[in-house]
């Protein structure tokens, strides 16, 4: 923190100090501004428990001064204004309380786009970008005028990334959850000028037509997983995380039927799962005349997207 330095010896400065009352105190403490290097210090501090308490004070402070984290970190020595360090600090508390950074800052990046994100949406994954390199290489099989739906779709994070991409592509989308309808449509007009339909639906229930692709990213932690991570203070919904049944995989199985009956006769189903789900759900899509089933491995090396081919006759 900053001192103040008295211009002649100690004790004329606290004869001074002494005639000075409450109010002037008060307002003599507002100029003794916190620096943007004292803020990231104290935010660190505040979140030690974090797995990633630097850069989530850096996003956190960044977001506070409307600056990004490359122009944040070259003002370092400089003072802070004490609305942007109280405000800084709510973001603090609210991240302590489990909050993820996305949902505070009300972004998150995901292959090189910003998508609106809040409470009661899931906020996109490194591990998904797995399931987008897949689902592209897929599309190349396809030409440049098929149809693909995301099921499952959040805020949009699979479907309006994959439209970004391939524009020439017929794409839609559906989820169960109101909440994440109202941040894909505003996704959806910021990335992909609202060019991708959206449909309400519980799985595929209430889509209509065929695609020659789906994607899904559906929830798929068993319900001991997300009950853990309910006690780790995550706060991203149930009807996003918890994949139903002892095994996580309630949602998938039910899916699983859907998409055979949606897809083309020569169409292609993508899934993310947890790679201890993977065998499982390799056996569930052969079990359902699913052929030529494959595995992608994400960017741990870990197996995270099952491909199936629907291949009648």
């Amino acid at each position: 923190m900053h001192t103040i330095r008295a211009a002649g010896n100690f004790q004329s400065c606290n004869l001074v100090l002494d005639k000075i009352d409450g109010l002037k105190l008060r307002r003599l403490a507002k100029l003794i501004l916190m620096t943007v290097r004292e803020a990231l210090a104290e935010g660190r501090f505040a979140m030690k428990g974090s797995h990633t308490p630097e850069l989530d004070t850096a996003l956190l402070l960044a977001n506070a001064c409307k600056l990004d984290r490359e122009h944040l970190y070259m003002r370092l020595s400089e003072s802070l204004d004490n609305t942007i360090v109280k405000e800084y600090r709510l973001s603090v508390k609210r991240r302590i309380s489990g909050e993820p950074v996305a949902w505070i800052i009300g972004r998150k990046e995901f292959w090189g786009r910003d998508f609106s994100v809040g409470p009661g949406v899931l906020c996109p994954r490194p591990d998904t970008e797995a399931l987008i390199e897949a689902a592209l290489k897929t599309m190349d099989e396809y030409g440049s005028k098929a149809r693909l739906h995301d099921c499952c779709c959040g805020p949009g994070t699979l479907a309006l990334t994959l439209a970004a991409e391939q524009p020439g592509w017929n794409i839609s989308a559906s989820d169960i959850s109101s909440i994440a309808e109202q941040y894909f449509e505003r996704n959806n007009q910021s990335i992909s000028n609202g060019n991708v339909k959206y449909f309400r639906s519980n799985l595929l229930e209430n889509v209509p037509g065929q695609f020659e692709i789906i994607v899904s990213n559906p929830p798929y932690l068993t319900p001991a997983e997300f009950s853990q991570r309910k006690k780790l203070k995550w706060k991203e919904p149930a009807l996003a995380l918890d994949g139903g049944d002892h095994d996580g995989l309630n949602v998938i199985r039910r899916l699983i039927p859907y998409a055979w009956a949606k897809t083309t006769k020569n169409g292609t189903l993508l899934l993310e799962t947890s790679p201890t789900q993977m065998h499982e759900v390799l056996r569930l899509l052969s079990d359902a005349g699913f052929k030529n089933i494959q595995y992608r491995d994400d960017l741990g090396g870990i197996p995270r997207v099952a491909i199936a081919k629907k291949e009648l006759a």
